[in-house]
């Protein structure tokens, strides 16, 4: 499986960037009243009370950006109306709001009622003319949206067809991840990914319950019938019991990403996964767990450093020590403490080791640079002769963090954390490329392009910079990640705001916002001044930039959610919309 590096674009970077400064500039806000009925919030039901719900519930954004009209952005009210809240940007101030469509109501069992399990609404754009509505319970809806341009139109969607998400598995609740169109063989084709909150239940009384992500991989696909029917089927589902971070399609939709902290398994492979039995004691004999590695081992780019605990008595001249280009073995005291094949080819020339405050220091240098997923070809290293074949525990030949950097709090990332980003192909049914992002997940997942996949910031160094994928149609096999931009600083900024509820960035990177959950929302500017032409001793000119704090009255409520469009952030509120003029 390869595995892709973040290769990180240099002219993006800022070096002699240094901090942001308070601005005292105000920050216009026009306050809009809500059309009718406030916004339709759902609330988790008693049971459901795991990280998957409070991560579905909680970091829901309930104002959908329509990505081909940046100023224009939707929500579903509590008469299941889609309301469009609208910004002109040449008069600087808000249209009035408009009802573009009205959800049918049905009965599924609860008196018409949205409860018992039901998510929020989800809203997915596809394409100028087509957009896709999750209800939250079990139903895609498809509707023809018209031409959106057109901001003198009063004409209502029209709804073209309609479906349930998975009628076999009888299931209740779900959140639309992605939706994308894509015209295959001249038909045209929208793939859909939603995702239920599973729960398997223990048979064991000293076991919790298990919850997992049930995601189902739809699609529909329009019949070149004179009546362009649109057919629906399931092509594949997945589940993780790991938290979703950033999920979309690619090109073509013959494969999905996702960045998640567990492993991904599709139905197939978890019903062919073997349970995890006990291990019993024989013969009155207690069974020994896997003993512990006798090395660590952390990495730069060019060079990988393997670390031995000297045994006691030992000395330098106790170990043994052959080294090939693609080999390594290391014995102490006729011990095997690490044999096997490398990951990737080393220069043996330049192999050097040491012995250093009882410790043994391996330094190999890399033919190539890139990052090493694993220390061994195998992905662990082979157990000394004699000692019984038992499965190392997991994430033992993962590398340790380099301990010679300095670091603060933030960047330790969560803990017992190993976030990768993945991606599945279904022609193969298994996963072809991953990233390691180590223990820190996407700090956020924002469009930039309207019918591009969405792009996701990691953090690099105290930046945060913004990924896109990089599909290639004539080398399908074929993927990568391309550096798409840098918010300078930005993730240190985040890092330490505990109370932050939604996070985005402006489509071409002029700023970034934090929006809190109850009064706050916090604007970037990276692109400012030059700090007054102040300079670093015997360096360039330092570049500043400008930070702004909106404090929004406790009158309107609660923030649910959050656009961004080049002029103006739209914030939806419990009793009001929000147009910050920036």
């Amino acid at each position: 499986m390869p595995v892709v590096d973040l290769r990180v674009d240099r002219s993006l970077l800022c070096p002699n960037f240094d901090g942001y400064k308070l601005s005292f500039d105000p920050v216009p806000v026009i306050q809009q009243e809500l059309l009718s009925t406030p916004p339709l919030k759902m609330l988790p039901h008693s049971d459901q009370y795991s990280l998957l719900h409070a991560e579905a519930f909680g970091r829901h954004n309930m104002l959908c950006p329509d990505p081909w009209l940046r100023e224009n952005c939707y929500y579903i009210n509590k008469s299941r109306q889609v309301v469009l809240c609208s910004y002109d940007a040449q008069d600087g101030r808000p249209r009035q709001q408009r009802v573009v469509h009205t959800v049918e109501e049905q009965d599924r069992g609860d008196g018409y009622q949205q409860s018992g399990g039901a998510y929020n609404y989800t809203l997915r754009f596809v394409s100028e003319k087509y957009c896709v509505l999750c209800d939250g319970i079990t139903m895609y809806y498809l509707l023809d949206t018209g031409d959106r341009s057109r901001a003198s139109s009063t004409a209502s969607w029209q709804l073209l067809t309609q479906t349930q998400i998975s009628q076999e598995s009888g299931n209740r609740g779900f959140v639309l991840y992605d939706a994308r169109l894509d015209v295959v063989q001249e038909r045209k084709q929208i793939s859909l990914l939603a995702g239920h909150v599973g729960r398997r239940v223990s048979t064991r009384a000293d076991r919790a319950d298990t919850f997992y992500m049930d995601l189902t991989w739809g699609c529909w696909t329009q019949t070149p019938t004179p009546s362009d029917a649109w057919s629906y089927s399931i092509r594949e589902e997945l589940d993780t019991t790991g938290s979703i971070y950033y999920c979309a399609f690619e090109p073509r939709a013959e494969s999905v990403v996702f960045s998640t902290n567990r492993e991904l398994l599709t139905k197939s492979q978890r019903v062919a996964a073997p349970p995890c039995a006990a291990v019993q004691p024989q013969n009155g004999e207690d069974v020994e767990m896997a003993a512990a590695p006798a090395y660590t081992w952390t990495q730069t780019d060019e060079d990988v450093l393997i670390r031995f605990h000297l045994p006691a008595g030992a000395t330098r001249n106790d170990f043994n020590i052959h080294s090939t280009n693609s080999q390594l073995e290391v014995e102490c005291l006729a011990e095997t403490l690490l044999t096997g094949t490398l990951y990737a080819n080393v220069d043996r020339d330049l192999t050097t080791w040491t012995v250093e405050n009882d410790c043994l220091q391996l330094t190999l240098n890399k033919l190539q640079q890139q990052s090493w997923p694993h220390l061994l070809a195998d992905g662990e290293a082979a157990l000394p002769e004699g000692e019984a074949n038992v499965d190392p525990l997991p994430d033992r030949s993962l590398p340790i963090p380099n301990l010679e950097d300095p670091i603060e709090d933030c960047d330790l990332g969560l803990p017992d954390v190993d976030v990768k980003l993945v991606r599945f192909n279904l022609g193969s049914g298994d996963i072809t490329h991953t990233i390691f992002l180590g223990s820190t997940p996407p700090l956020f997942t924002t469009s930039l392009r309207a019918g591009f996949p969405a792009a996701f910031a990691t953090r690099q160094g105290v930046d945060a910079a913004l990924w896109l994928q990089a599909f290639q149609p004539a080398k399908p096999g074929e993927w990568s990640v391309r550096h798409e931009g840098n918010l300078h600083a930005f993730a240190y900024v985040q890092a330490s705001k505990e109370q932050r509820k939604f996070t985005d960035c402006c489509p071409d990177l002029d700023y970034a916002v934090i929006c809190e959950g109850l009064r706050h929302v916090l604007i970037y500017k990276s692109r400012y001044d030059s700090a007054g032409g102040l300079r670093k001793r015997n360096g360039p000119q330092v570049v500043i930039g400008k930070q702004h704090l909106v404090s929004i009255s406790d009158e309107v409520g609660e923030i649910l959610g959050l656009s961004t469009a080049r002029n103006v952030i739209t914030i939806l509120t419990e009793k009001a919309v929000l147009y910050l003029q920036v």
